[in-house]
């Protein structure tokens, strides 16, 4: 188990995973109304670094998705997944060696992305394996180069991180291959800016 793995179990069973929920809600309602813009029907959707899958069941709410699965490293946070969601589909895996066995109209990741060394490669597997044609890839971080206020993480919460600059992430969704991109920076004040979200299209 990787050092990153171990921390987000350590803090799915002291009970973070509530707190980590409360603090991005809002950044995920920015990232559900881009995807509503897009106006999906009947679509099956992934969280990819789900925690206690409180955005799975989000997505479940809403009439016009058939199905959320969600993934995630830390096998507490997925148990609790599963507690919340006794019929919810939840797989407990590492990510960087997901390999999908689902397609999906909605891949969504929230503050994930930046915990892995080489994230594009990640990306890459989305796009090739995950990703249904014309399918949305959105992902929201707030760590992220311009965002000074978040560049002591690693240090402070014993994590290993990638950081990049807004114009490195948007150029990964280029490479790769993703049309259509947007980015947006939302819930920024005072020296904080704001959570960064990105989509792209297959």
């Amino acid at each position: 188990m990787n050092k990153n793995i171990m921390t987000f179990d350590e803090w799915a069973i002291l009970g973070k995973d509530k707190g980590m929920e409360r603090g991005h809600h809002k950044s995920v309602d920015h990232m559900f109304n881009l995807i509503i813009e897009k106006n999906y029907q009947n679509y099956k959707a992934l969280d990819l670094g789900c925690g206690n899958g409180w955005v799975v069941r989000k997505f479940k709410e809403y009439s016009l998705c058939d199905d959320a699965h969600g993934l995630d490293g830390a096998t507490h946070m997925i148990k609790k997944a599963k507690i919340l969601d006794p019929k919810g589909t939840y797989f407990n895996e590492n990510i960087e060696l997901w390999n999908p066995n689902h397609k999906y109209d909605i891949i969504f990741s929230m503050e994930t992305l930046y915990y892995f060394s080489k994230p594009e490669k990640i990306m890459k597997k989305i796009f090739e394996a995950g990703l249904s044609n014309g399918g949305m890839f959105i992902m929201g971080i707030d760590h992220y180069l311009e965002n000074t206020e978040s560049l002591d993480w690693g240090e402070k919460f014993n994590l290993d991180i990638t950081t990049l600059s807004i114009e490195q992430w948007v150029n990964s969704f280029k490479k790769i291959g993703f049309k259509n991109i947007r980015y947006k920076q939302v819930e920024a004040k005072k020296n904080w800016k704001g959570t960064l979200i990105i989509y792209g299209i297959k």
